[in-house]
């Protein structure tokens, strides 16, 4: 059944979109991940032991879901070549957000050096820097520059990495990266991108797990040795969840954490009694005996919507999830079908990217992480937008457009779903 789940996110990843990498096929990389090599590798680790909690209930679970999902809401669009121009940002409007995008990253990197606290409010400021310019370069007429465009954006990537980077939270790493793979595959005319991706994850995977192994040497708290730990361990908790629930001491939560994920981007500082997210919740469950020690555990979303509605909760995730999802990924695909001739569409692509990428949070751990990493990230990109977009007036197409895009961008765009 693991290997199931895997191939079949591995599957729906390669071939929604085409050559492109989508707001779909993310979502299921995330669960090939999440659920498929996490089954694979707990499978692998006991593999003579009991576990003591119905993974394998668990896992079925999860890969009906997703294919029902997909069944329903994600299998049966059409898709097509999007023209030439679409995507493109003329030379001004490109420039631009290269400035930019170098100048949050360094302002986000001088803000972490000087104050290490401040890490919390400089990474979604650096994040946005990188994915900025990484537009800037791959979608402006520099973008034929490959070699050029590759080694700005891994000096870029490599400053997050070092300055905003602190050991934890390796699945932001792994988004970034995506993030710049997605704004790259959009000129592909083979899947190279794609099967990158594909071809990389064990590689990334290990690099990623030793230096969580690394960091946690000695760590009072929490024991990883191999650092596979925060990939494989939600499926491991949604299958504790699971067990609670059927022997009825699962409390149900009735949409709460739905709602302090609502509230989960007002600063404690004006609110200091805000809720926890679901994260924080699953302790007391699950590892009381870390209580109060800031920990935080994750269970899939699957695990949220357990805890809320019970087994009718994987029903209603279904609608709720499918109509979300592809509602991303249309407007990924609607933000990319024109020209990005002005601060403001480069900034809805900017923006579409990196609510796509941040679904692997939402598979992680549920709704409350999604929205405070990646409703961070798209409030310091909007804040750019409004503050520094409006003084870039709206660029006349350069050779690399066409002298026609200006009358094709204002045709209606498509209707249909294209990509």
């Amino acid at each position: 059944m693991s290997l199931l789940a895997t191939l079949f996110g591995a599957w729906v990843f390669w071939r929604d979109g085409g050559c492109r990498i989508t707001a779909v096929g993310v979502y299921n990389l995330a669960f090939a991940l999440f659920v498929g090599f996490s089954g694979l590798y707990q499978v692998v680790k006991a593999w003579d032991n009991d576990p003591g909690i119905p993974l394998f209930s668990a896992i079925a679970l999860c890969y009906f879901t997703q294919v029902t999902t997909w069944l329903l809401f994600w299998g049966g669009t059409v898709s097509r070549r999007l023209p030439s121009y679409a995507g493109q940002a003329d030379g001004r409007t490109a420039g631009w957000a290269v400035k930019c995008g170098a100048l949050l990253l360094l302002l986000a990197v001088a803000a972490s050096m000087a104050t290490p606290d401040s890490l919390t409010m400089a990474n979604p400021v650096g994040f946005v820097g990188v994915v900025l310019l990484a537009v800037g370069l791959l979608r402006g007429p520099a973008g034929h520059r490959t070699i050029l465009c590759a080694l700005v954006l891994l000096v870029a990537f490599s400053l997050y990495f070092t300055y905003l980077f602190n050991g934890f939270g390796r699945i932001v790493v792994g988004t970034l990266a995506l993030a710049l793979l997605v704004i790259s595959a959009h000129r592909d005319e083979r899947p190279r991108t794609k099967l990158l991706v594909l071809a990389g994850a064990a590689p990334v995977l290990l690099f990623l797990a030793g230096l969580r192994a690394t960091d946690a040497q000695g760590s009072p708290v929490i024991a990883d040795e191999d650092g596979f730990g925060s990939a494989v361990s939600p499926l491991h908790s949604f299958a504790q969840l699971l067990h609670l629930n059927g022997m009825g001491l699962l409390p149900r939560g009735w949409g709460e954490t739905f709602a302090n994920t609502a509230v989960s981007l007002v600063p404690r500082a004006i609110w200091e009694d805000k809720p926890v997210g679901f994260g924080a919740d699953l302790v007391t469950f699950l590892t009381p005996e870390l209580v109060g020690t800031g920990h935080s555990a994750a269970a899939l979303s699957h695990g949220e919507w357990l805890y809320n509605f019970g087994l009718l909760g994987l029903v209603l995730m279904i609608p709720v999830t499918g109509l979300a999802v592809r509602f991303i990924d249309r407007l990924l695909v609607w933000a990319s079908s024109s020209p990005l001739t002005t601060p403001y569409a480069l900034g809805v692509y900017a923006g579409a990217v990196i609510a796509a990428v941040g679904l692997f949070d939402l598979v992680w751990v549920g709704s409350f992480t999604y929205v405070v990493r990646g409703g961070g990230r798209l409030l310091a990109l909007a804040a750019v937008i409004l503050l520094i977009g409006w003084r870039v007036s709206r660029a006349m197409p350069d050779h690399l457009v066409g002298r026609g895009v200006t009358q094709v961008a204002r045709r209606a765009r498509p209707l249909t779903r294209a990509r």
